[in-house]
């Protein structure tokens, strides 16, 4: 028994060395050993204020948080890219996970009392123009271009017209009809917005006084279009008119208004 007592000794030094050790490197290992309850940790992207519906996502909206694998919603997103430009169909409430149920890719996929606002900038107005393959360029006019409107009026004669571009750098918003077949978003990235085959409409942004005078001459003239290039796009729905700030400033149009803005157009 006497003789058995160092070894004794030794092994319980030995037992406290080890505990020791485990906890000292186990606390520095970065949770490289799960505590107990953690398990494995998993992605998820959330909001990071309350979101409101039907207005499109921005990377400021959301953030990336860890939580256990074990309690991450289904369909959800880890990456904050997958869900820019998304669209809540609800109100998401700050740190609420974002899951594909609750996001669709276009605002044409929001249907009824919560359609997608369109993107129209302040003090701009959204108008349908009328289109046609050799009044709208073959169909090739897409949303997100740029577009010049060119008016033909006969003289008040009948011997011949007068042909003057009115507009440059008109954007188109949608081309066609929005469609309202309601599609989820995917969590691994969003399906690019429908386009309408053969429309017969473009949805374009314009001052409420631009909208006045194109109605004008749809009513009594004949609008076309002209597709600009890419190279050569010059947004002007980016400040707010001053001549035309919101709906309020427009007045109405007449043939006086419109011979006064472009002389000789109509005599």
């Amino acid at each position: 028994m006497v003789a058995s007592r160092p070894f004794t000794i030794v092994g319980a030094v030995i037992a406290v060395l080890a505990l020791g050790a485990f906890i000292l490197f186990g606390g520095k290992g970065g949770g490289a050993v799960p505590t107990a309850g953690t398990g494995i940790q998993a992605s998820i992207v959330v909001a990071a204020h309350d979101l409101p519906l039907r207005v499109a996502l921005t990377p400021t909206d959301v953030t990336v948080v860890k939580m256990p694998s074990t309690s991450v919603p289904p369909h959800h997103f880890d990456k904050v890219e997958q869900v820019k430009n998304l669209i809540p169909i609800a109100t998401i409430l700050k740190d609420q996970a974002l899951t594909s149920n609750l996001l669709v890719s276009s605002p044409d996929e929001v249907s009824g009392a919560q359609a997608a606002f369109l993107p129209i900038p302040k003090g701009f107005v959204g108008t349908t123009i009328p289109t046609g393959e050799q009044q709208g360029v073959a169909g090739n006019i897409q949303a997100g271009d740029y577009i010049s409107i060119v008016v033909v009026m006969v003289t008040q004669t009948g011997r011949f017209s007068n042909v003057r571009t009115v507009f440059t750098n008109i954007h188109v918003l949608r081309v066609g009809p929005a469609n309202l077949d309601v599609q989820a978003a995917q969590n691994k990235g969003s399906a690019p917005a429908k386009q309408t085959s053969g429309a017969a409409s473009l949805t374009v942004v314009v001052t409420q006084c631009q909208a006045e005078f194109i109605n004008w001459f749809i009513a009594n003239g004949t609008i076309k279009y002209t597709l600009e290039s890419y190279k050569d796009y010059a947004p002007r729905d980016t400040t707010a008119d001053v001549n035309c700030p919101n709906a309020d400033a427009a007045k109405g149009v007449t043939a006086g208004d419109v011979s006064r803005t472009w002389p000789g157009l109509i005599n």
